[in-house]
């Protein structure tokens, strides 16, 4: 019995664990990262108007808005948005089908195509902008 235990503890450290990472503010707007390692295709969908939702500016549903990219290509997906300070819903959207909210954000609330949605804050603190 200790022997499986111990063997099933050295496994876990071994595995690849959930990189879970909080919106942050970057230079040119606000960081979002979300950690797929087996998806082909996430994208970011939220209620900022440019992005409706991952449906674009308008209902003709536009394919691939809020792309992520994987260029290290280790699973970790990341688009950098302009957001204006204000409240912003958002999901990630993994290979056109799922939608996921943001491990590394607890906040949550009503809304979006999957019924919950994360939320963030943006404000402007100082001259800079910060994500709460």
């Amino acid at each position: 019995m200790i022997v499986i235990l111990l063997s099933a503890v050295a496994c876990s450290k071994m595995a690849p664990r959930n990189r879970a990472v909080r919106p942050v503010p970057v230079e040119d707007g606000v960081k979002f990262t979300f950690y797929a390692p087996n998806a082909t295709v996430v994208q970011l969908g939220g209620s900022w108007p440019e992005n409706n939702w991952a449906r674009g500016d308008g209902s003709v549903g536009e394919m691939l808005i809020g792309l992520m990219s994987d260029d290290n290509t280790d699973g970790k997906w990341d688009l950098v948005v302009p957001l204006t300070p204000g409240r912003y819903q958002y999901l990630f959207l993994v290979d056109e089908n799922t939608w996921h909210l943001d491990p590394g954000n607890p906040e949550e609330v009503p809304g979006g195509p999957a019924r919950t949605a994360s939320e963030i804050v943006v404000f402007m603190r100082n001259g800079k902008l910060e994500v709460r």
